[in-house]
């Protein structure tokens, strides 16, 4: 008889134990999910957009603009030289480490890698541009963009005229 009681005792007592052990699970994946709610929003307002519209720093849409410059010279594609010419001006520019600056360009490269008409960043960039930087960082921008275009052979025509529309749409000709 006291066996059975034992035992009873037993089976009652493990079952309140994995009950508290399941509580207990249930709390840590509400802290881990409550410790992800920022992340998860963020995908949320950016679930939706691709291209352009997922560029909202000046940063980025600086980078985007120096990437749409060296594009224009063969149209296939960024050089290794263009490359290390964006990723050292972000920074000295911007004054961002070596990997920072590499991880923008590669998060900007990915966002524009389908886009066949570079010349089609300049009006959502400089929208970005024009309300978040002043005119002297403008004036930065237009010569980071000439120095990417000739990194490696003198800028073509397009490139030229690219840099020149992005000076006008800023107002810094004249």
């Amino acid at each position: 008889m006291h066996i059975i009681g034992i035992l009873t005792t037993i089976a009652i007592a493990i079952f309140w134990i994995s009950r508290a052990i399941r509580g207990s699970r249930d709390i840590a994946d509400a802290a881990r999910s409550f410790k992800n709610r920022p992340r998860q929003n963020r995908f949320r307002k950016l679930h939706g957009k691709s291209g352009y519209d997922l560029v909202e720093t000046p940063v980025e849409a600086a980078t985007v603009l120096m990437i749409a410059t060296a594009k224009m010279d063969t149209l296939s594609g960024v050089s290794e030289a263009e490359i290390a010419a964006i990723t050292l001006q972000l920074e000295n520019h911007m004054q961002l480490s070596t990997d920072a600056a590499d991880g923008i360009y590669r998060q900007m490269y990915n966002v524009t890698h389908d886009v066949t008409l570079p010349e089609t960043a300049l009006y959502p960039m400089v929208d970005i541009l024009k309300t978040s930087i002043e005119r002297e960082d403008a004036q930065q921008l237009a010569q980071m963009m000439e120095r990417v275009a000739s990194c490696e052979t003198p800028a073509t025509a397009e490139q030229k005229e690219f840099i020149r529309r992005f000076k006008e749409r800023m107002n810094l000709l004249g």
